[in-house]
């Protein structure tokens, strides 16, 4: 639409939200990372080979580092310090509202806020429309800046009304952020209707100025055109309500839908398991005792847990007794016939607003703006991909097999004619034998943790070193002022370009807390945009709340110079939330394999924030395609994997020891394995999404979500799906990424491309290595800066240059298959 509120987040709340999840590839738990209490346990487990003597000597010699100093050692040590100490560093002496916006000191700011927000933005509204009558030109000349300048009022408060109904501890924020969400975006609906802005921004695009539209005002104006025709402008009026109540209908069945995927399983029918000391033999009798019982029939001993738990998830993967998993396993994806209902209902609502705009699939609505264009090139692009991963994907489910086979009988050989007869991997067998093939490869006893050596402290520390080595950009401490952040665990980070200074804010909201979704994300709180050239001339109304609350100006700011560029710009805000082990008196929090990659992941989408500085909101950063949007955040992921990045800073929390590099490669080659299995579910999933959103109004009228699952997994899978269940229900980026969850495993391909042609080892410039500021320098130039105000086909040719680039330019066809084919290579 029009006016897109436009952020990342993790599993389950949508891009389209405001935020841009970041896509896992367990085809089981569909986007639920491994929870901190997974974590925790598993390293419980690994700590029983550990002397304890030694244990105690290690944390008697650890010394938390500074956390002030002035000299670059000592910013190092002030940078680490602010992660890895166990306090939050507030400046006492200076408060503000939240993220410094002066209005917002208590929930009750949200509704004046928001009264003066519609009040800026009709007058806004009302002058856009008028520009074409204005026998000056001046004010046409000035229709797509501030078509741009109101996308920006609109969504500055709706991202920050997102951020703070899903992560603040106050109910009361939490109410009023909803309701500020919900006026908002409505409005919005209904601006994506506006004949009136349409035909002004058509008239201004056309009209001969003097001083013509620059490209980058042609490229806003153009995805507002876009945009205003995909919402149905062309249609009659009663049509285009239609619209809008759809658009309404939809946003509120999506919250349902997603509430359900994330928080749902706690509503669902608890999972029963009777005499758990037999069924949860091997998992230790504090996890077992620690399940609610319940006294059924007569002295039977039952205990329960809740349907996607942590204490599920474990079961999951370390019961040995297959009935447990297999009771947990139906239990988290039982049919639910409400959820069926609303997933269902979503499906054909979409179908039929797809219909009011003249398109025949929801799909082809969706696809039209993004890389890939339409719904054949997906499909093609996912089939092909499908049928180069199964029989690896076979393999892998052939090694669990095998060692089930060897688990069960000690051989898997038929006496007679040395046939192979291996057991069924059922569907609540995969996790169980992927941790115990994991042991196989190196044994947990005798391979070394690399926990230790990621303190959350080194790896902000390492991302910074990082980026200074690459883009010449790097992270300061700051203090957080009383009343800016919404709990004492949140931490800022100014972000600083060693050529223009301070060029934006992160805060990270890294540590788990009671309450807090286990989803990773990165919220866009405000966007980068220049604002010395606003003209305020005509919307500067004021409301009855100004002096009261102080909201004469809503969320504007002044803006800040910068070095090299003309004007003023607001820097952009960003939000990266994560679900780490607490900070503890003695030992900083540690990151696990699996956190190491989130944050890496989700500091992907805050750098193309910091780097997509545009002068115009609504192509800055992150607010480009969906099928784009994630390539630098995978791209990141291939940094992690690097031995030779990782070495240059990972480091013992307790002793200095300097990361070996045979041990992370070790590591390496056990996390890659089964790689074939997790992409292959991967690929399935996202032709379900394909599937869903391909069907036509007339077909969602008899359809079954439930059998189109079952039948896409019995016919591409490698392991058989479960009758009478429904696990479609629980794939939550449905939602957000309605016919577009193709979107990771197609930027995974072109981030391959991207790491081999300017960062892999025989690309490095004067010694520099991976880590070489001739690779930073041209993927900056030619793809970061830009955010969504290129065509991506023609920011990824400009990187690749030569014949291939000519190739990847056009954006067709031909291009299409470049990229399956970089990925099937």
């Amino acid at each position: 639409m029009s006016f897109r509120s436009r952020s990342i987040r993790s599993l389950p709340i949508s891009r389209r939200s405001t935020v841009i999840p970041r896509l896992r590839l367990s085809p089981i738990q569909a986007g639920l990372k491994t929870s901190t209490q997974i974590h925790r346990y598993q390293q419980s487990q690994a700590a029983l080979a550990t002397s304890p003597s030694t244990s105690t000597q290690y944390e008697s010699q650890y010394i938390p580092p500074p956390p002030l100093s002035g000299n670059s050692k000592g910013d190092d040590e002030a940078l680490k310090a602010h992660f890895d100490l166990p306090y939050q560093d507030i400046d006492a002496s200076s408060s503000s509202g939240l993220f410094e916006f002066p209005p917002l000191t208590n929930p009750k700011s949200l509704r004046p806020l928001t009264e003066r927000t519609l009040i800026q933005a009709n007058a806004i509204v009302e002058r856009i429309c008028k520009a074409p009558h204005d026998p000056t030109g001046k004010e046409r000349r000035l229709v797509v800046k501030n078509l741009d300048r109101l996308s920006d009022i609109l969504c500055g408060v709706i991202d920050m009304c997102e951020l703070v109904r899903n992560v603040h501890p106050e109910p009361k924020w939490v109410e009023e952020s909803q309701r500020t969400y919900e006026i908002l975006c409505s409005f919005m609906n209904e601006l994506n209707t506006s004949t009136g802005l349409y035909e002004s921004l058509t008239k201004a695009v056309n009209y001969p100025h003097p001083e013509p539209l620059s490209s980058a005002e042609l490229r806003v104006a153009h995805t507002f055109l876009s945009d205003f025709e995909r919402s149905g402008i062309h249609l009659p009026p009663a049509v285009r309500q239609k619209f809008v109540s759809l658009s309404d209908s939809l946003l509120s069945l999506g919250r349902t839908f997603l509430s359900f995927a994330s928080s749902g399983p706690s509503t669902k029918k608890l999972i029963e398991l009777p005499e758990p000391e037999k069924l949860l033999a091997g998992m230790g009798s504090q996890f077992i005792d620690s399940l609610p019982r319940k006294r059924r029939y007569g002295s039977t001993n039952v205990a329960y847990v809740v349907p996607g738990s942590w204490e599920a998830q474990m079961i999951s993967r370390y019961a040995r007794e297959g009935e447990a998993r297999r009771l947990v396993y139906i239990g988290g994806i039982q049919k639910d016939p409400e959820r069926i209902e609303v997933l269902e209902e979503l499906l054909k609502q979409r179908a039929e607003l797809a219909n009011v705009l003249g398109k025949e699939t929801w799909a082809d609505v969706t696809l039209i703006d993004k890389m890939a264009k339409n719904p054949k090139n997906v499909l093609e692009f996912l089939n092909s991909l499908a049928k180069h991963h199964k029989p690896t994907a076979s393999l892998d489910v052939s090694s669990l097999q095998r060692l089930k086979a060897t688990t069960l009988t000690g051989n898997y050989y038929n006496n007679d004619n040395n046939a192979v007869h291996l057991p069924p991997i059922h569907s609540w067998d995969r996790d169980y034998y992927a941790e115990k093939y994991l042991t196989t490869l190196a044994p947990t006893s005798s391979l070394p943790s690399l926990t230790p050596y990621f303190s959350t402290g080194t790896c902000l520390l390492g991302l910074s070193k990082i980026f200074q080595k690459l883009y010449g950009i790097s992270f300061k401490p700051k203090s957080i002022k009383q009343g800016e952040v919404w709990h004492d665990s949140v931490k800022r980070l100014d972000v600083i370009d060693e050529n223009e200074g301070l060029i934006g804010i992160i805060y990270c909201d890294l540590f788990s807390r009671q309450g807090k979704s286990p989803s990773a994300a990165h919220y866009t709180v405000r966007c980068s945009r220049r604002v010395d050239d606003d003209d305020h001339q005509g919307d500067g109304l004021r409301s009855k709340w100004d002096d009261k609350f102080g909201i004469g100006k809503g969320l504007a700011v002044q803006g800040e110079s910068l070095k090299g560029k003309k004007g003023k710009y607001q820097l952009p805000i960003v939000v990266l939330t994560c679900d780490f082990g607490q900070v503890d008196i003695g030992r900083p929090a540690l990151l696990g394999w699996n956190d190491l990659e989130t944050l890496f992941h989700e500091m992907g989408h805050a750098i193309h924030s910091m780097i997509g500085r545009t002068e115009f909101h609504n192509v800055s950063g992150t607010r480009c395609a969906t099928d784009f949007v994630e390539l630098p955040s995978i791209l990141m992921e291939h940094f992690v994997s690097s031995p030779e990045v990782l070495s240059t800073f990972a480091k013992h929390y307790l002793t200095g020891e300097v990361l070996p590099k045979s041990l992370i490669e070790t590591h390496l080659r056990i996390n890659q394995s089964l790689s074939g299995l997790e992409t292959h579910g991967q690929i399935l999933m996202a032709l379900l999404d394909q599937k869903y959103h391909n069907l036509s109004v007339s077909e969602l009228n008899t359809f079954d979500s439930t059998k189109i699952w079952f039948n896409l997994q019995n016919d591409l899978g490698v392991i058989k799906p479960i009758e009478n269940t429904s696990w479609q229900t629980q794939f939550g980026h449905l939602y957000g990424y309605g016919a577009t969850y193709y979107s990771y495993l197609f930027d995974r391909s072109i981030a391959g491309k991207v790491w081999s042609t300017l960062f892999a080892p025989h690309h490095g410039r004067g010694g520099e290595g991976i880590l070489n500021r001739n690779g930073g320098e041209q993927l900056k130039e030619n793809l970061l800066k830009w955010g969504g105000g290129k065509d991506p086909w023609l920011m990824i040719g400009d990187l690749l240059k030569g014949k291939e680039g000519e190739i990847i330019s056009k954006g067709d066809e031909q291009s299409m298959k470049a990229v399956g084919g970089w990925m099937t290579k």
